[in-house]
């Protein structure tokens, strides 16, 4: 298995160099054009690293951007207009059922040429994969964990992609023996489920050190152009931004956590297991709220002993009720006390002060790269 995972990278590999054509023999930064982009402000050449020319030829994106998969916020019609604009996109499916997951993967595809990849956490049980894959998803990203044998031999029967998010070098080495096409990066300044224990620099150096040909995406706090060219400029293929996609007219976040997004600095952002009710060992990083207030205050207790614990905090559109501590995220049509809830945010919020669209985010984005 090992074997064939590597002839498979390796085959990948010499097949985009070969398409990529003889300019990637003539150093490892290159002046490409702006991947076509229609934009005018956005036709300056740039240099690249073959890694990143590579990652964007394999995956088939224009800019060496990918979407964060944030739960409860990031719906199909989000992924469109991040996929649209030659990002890659994310769908969030752990918590979806197989048919809404089917349903989701369809609409996108029928929607855009983008590229976008499916998103499962590892501590759960991937019970939409099937369906998922049936859809015709190309691209699958996991995190939280290493895929099985079984779940990857789905994978390899539908030719797709497979990304695992990492956050050391045994986590880079299990991902790599597993076959992982890509590996996510993750620094403790991400919002959000985080799964890693290191500032991002660090992380990034160890995972790199032992990746080799395998490219990696860097990933937490990264919010600007600026902070795409450090990641970049350490070796990493690709970044990951969330908050920042959070934070656009197209998210189905509330107004009320789009607001405290731009309200916020990242002195505001607190790491934490606070917020655990349904997962009990997940550490996350979010906006300082009352309910993190009141729990700090009682000495962090265990779930049971949390004060509030049976508030009901806010309520959806359907009537279904958010209660205090749940890790779901305040939606659009939620009433309530909705920043009671669960506000995810990356330490990148200190460069956040508006609401712009995806579109916009993406040029500024890739302007800040340009000229920083």
């Amino acid at each position: 298995m090992v074997i064939y995972m590597e002839n498979r990278r390796t085959f990948l590999r010499n097949s985009l160099i070969a398409t990529a054509g003889t300019a990637l023999s003539m150093g490892t930064t290159l002046k490409i054009n702006a991947m076509d982009t229609p934009k005018e402000s956005n036709k300056t050449k740039m240099p690249l690293s073959e890694k990143s020319i590579l990652f964007m030829k394999m995956i088939g994106i224009k800019y060496p951007i990918i979407q964060a998969p944030t739960g409860g916020v990031v719906k199909p019609s989000m992924t469109i207009a991040v996929a649209d604009e030659g990002v890659l996109g994310a769908i969030p499916l752990t918590w979806t059922s197989p048919e809404s997951s089917f349903e989701y993967i369809q609409t996108i595809k029928k929607s855009t040429k983008g590229k976008f990849f499916a998103n499962f956490l590892l501590q759960f049980e991937p019970e939409s994969l099937d369906k998922t894959l049936e859809a015709g998803a190309k691209i699958v990203q996991f995190s939280w964990g290493i895929p099985s044998k079984a779940i990857i031999k789905k994978l390899r029967k539908s030719n797709v992609i497979m990304g695992i998010q990492v956050t050391s070098e045994a986590s880079a080495l299990a991902a790599i023996e597993a076959g992982a096409d890509y590996l996510v990066c993750q620094g403790t300044e991400a919002g959000g489920h985080v799964h890693a224990s290191r500032p991002l620099a660090d992380a990034l150096v160890r995972v790199l050190n032992v990746a080799g040909d395998v490219p990696v995406a860097a990933s937490g706090g990264i919010a600007t152009g600026k902070d795409m060219r450090k990641y970049l400029e350490m070796g990493a293929s690709a970044v990951v931004m969330g908050t920042r996609f959070v934070a656009s007219k197209e998210c189905s976040a509330h107004q009320e956590y789009k607001s405290s997004l731009v309200k916020a600095k990242s002195e505001d952002t607190v790491f934490t297991v606070c917020l655990n009710k349904g997962w009990s060992n997940s550490t996350h990083r979010i906006l300082r709220n009352n309910t993190f207030e009141m729990w700090e205050a009682a000495g962090c207790p265990p779930l049971e002993r949390s004060p509030g614990v049976d508030d009901i905090v806010a309520h959806y559109v359907n009537g279904h009720e958010l209660s205090r501590y749940s890790t779901a995220t305040p939606v659009v049509g939620m009433t309530g006390n909705v920043k009671d809830a669960a506000m995810y945010a990356g330490k990148g919020v200190d460069n956040i002060t508006d609401i712009p669209s995806v579109s916009d985010i993406i040029e500024r984005i890739w302007n800040e790269y340009l000229y920083s």
